[in-house]
């Protein structure tokens, strides 16, 4: 019973989130930074016949009646509302009271991949920070475990120079990008830098953490790690020893910076994600 509450709070933190999230741009516009192929609706009170939608061009402007082209990249929603009532002042309403709304997010956005439940890419409508970002993914996917983030890292690749790729980066595989990795399990308690905020074009990438178990176990195979995992935690996982198993005798093969190595354990030592556990035979 324990189990399960501890599984139900991560989602039921993600869904809160995400009914905040969708709620929240149209109450907190105002701060959006407008860019290319945004698309958004100008209303003037008491003046229907000058409402529009209109998509902010790859140049970065608008055309609206009387007052013509408008830059609107690289201003916040609130800012174009304050010039486009300033415009229509001189010389053509009387005290216009102009509204903006953003109707379709296209410029700004980031990406969240890997191991979560609804990877894809999600409009940057305000500031979020790496949790927040991922619980909008719908929370750590497949390697979902006991503690309330599941996954225990992820790396935030981040484009240099101001670039806005429109598909999601892989860490490691461009020279044009900055890769942070963070630590979830740090973030979830409380560790405000590790749970760092997300910029637009930034890829979230949070990896399928596994080890791997072989040899006397009654099923083989590859599992999704969790912090504080040991080696018995994993060979339960793997329904436990053959009775033709040497238990004491088992021993991890790790990845290190040399290369891979032998190294022999008891029972009660952690394991890290990547490993490939060994139970051998007994010969005895």
């Amino acid at each position: 019973m324990a189990n399960r509450v501890r599984m139900l709070v991560p989602l039921l933190l993600a869904t809160v989130i995400i009914a905040f999230y969708m709620a929240g741009p149209a109450a907190g516009q105002d701060d959006y930074i407008l860019g290319p192929e945004d698309e958004i609706e100008i209303k003037v009170w008491d003046h229907e016949d000058l409402t529009r939608k209109l998509r902010v061009g790859l140049d970065g402007r608008i055309s609206y009646p009387f007052v013509g082209e408008v830059q609107a990249q690289g201003r916040t929603v609130l800012e174009l509302q304050k010039d486009l009532e300033r415009r229509l002042a001189d010389g053509y309403l009387i005290d216009p009271n102009v509204s903006i709304t953003v109707t379709e997010y296209k410029s700004q956005k980031f990406f969240v991949i890997g191991n979560v439940r609804q990877p894809g890419t999600y409009p940057l409508t305000r500031s979020i920070r790496v949790l927040e970002a991922i619980a909008l993914a719908g929370g750590i996917g497949s390697g979902y475990g006991r503690n309330q983030g599941g996954g225990s890292t992820a790396v935030i690749v981040r484009p240099r120079g101001g670039a806005r790729p429109d598909q999601p980066m892989l860490p490691g595989k461009s020279r044009n990008a900055e890769n942070i990795k963070v630590s979830l399990t740090a973030a979830y308690a409380g560790d405000q830098s590790q749970n760092i905020e997300i910029k637009s074009g930034d890829t979230i990438f949070v990896p399928l953490e596994v080890v791997y178990v072989t040899g006397q176990v009654k099923r083989p195979g590859r599992y999704p790690y969790e912090p504080n995992m040991t080696v018995l935690m994993a060979v339960t996982t793997a329904e436990g020893f053959t009775d033709k198993a040497a238990p004491k005798k088992t021993f991890i093969i790790r990845e290190q910076s040399a290369g891979k190595a032998k190294i022999r354990v008891d029972l009660n030592q952690p394991v890290k994600p990547g490993d490939t556990i060994v139970v051998p035979e007994s010969w005895f």
